[in-house]
């Protein structure tokens, strides 16, 4: 190889973007509040927001169904620029809609058999209901990067594919003021422990 081809692929290799190992954030979220436990609050979601631009997955579609004259599930997380689906499964008339800006729609009305589609393009709380249907409610939360993760039951947490980078750690719950951390991640496995309800 001359020297001048030697130096351009030097070049090239500088040049290509670094490989980044991705790996799994996981660990327990609490309440420092006596008497309560974590189903009594809600539904929880730690999320991560990254401190510099980086590359994230293509989200795939998420589905809220229409059954028995109720959103099935209840609650979804789902990462801005998500299409949730929301088929009706009755044998009656939906219309799906919501006012929460800048993620407000409005699906009208259709019938059993039929799906239609909302892009969720924003971070942000999505409160949907049914124009039909008084007693009908659903909820989405749009987090604004796809590394997102509900916390079980039982407190845990896992949130997947976590390249390796800073990011801030934050939660959501409905009932609850949320937090904040820093985390950096170095590919592979990583553990964050978090407490909600501290004064």
């Amino acid at each position: 190889m001359s020297r001048s081809a030697a130096l351009l692929a030097i070049a090239a290799a500088l040049a290509a973007p670094a490989s980044v190992s991705a790996g799994d954030l996981h660990g327990h979220v609490r309440l420092a509040l006596p008497g309560l436990t974590l189903p009594d609050v809600g539904p929880v979601v730690v999320y991560l927001e990254s401190e510099a631009p980086t590359s994230a997955p293509t989200t795939p579609p998420a589905v809220m169904r229409q059954q028995n004259a109720r959103f099935s599930p209840p609650f979804l997380a789902v990462a801005k620029g998500t299409d949730l689906a929301m088929p009706n499964d009755d044998a009656i008339y939906h219309n799906a809609f919501s006012f929460s800006s800048p993620n407000d729609f409005d699906l009208g009305l259709y019938p059993a058999g039929e799906s239609r589609a909302v892009a969720l393009r924003h971070p942000g709380v999505v409160r949907i209901f049914c124009s039909i249907h008084e007693a009908m409610n659903g909820t989405v939360f749009v987090s604004p990067s796809p590394w997102f993760g509900i916390v079980d039951a039982d407190g845990s947490y896992r949130i997947a594919g976590v390249p390796s980078g800073s990011f801030r750690v934050r939660t959501w719950a409905e009932k609850l003021p949320p937090i904040e951390k820093t985390l950096r991640v170095g590919g592979g496995e990583a553990t964050l422990d978090l407490v909600l309800g501290t004064p």
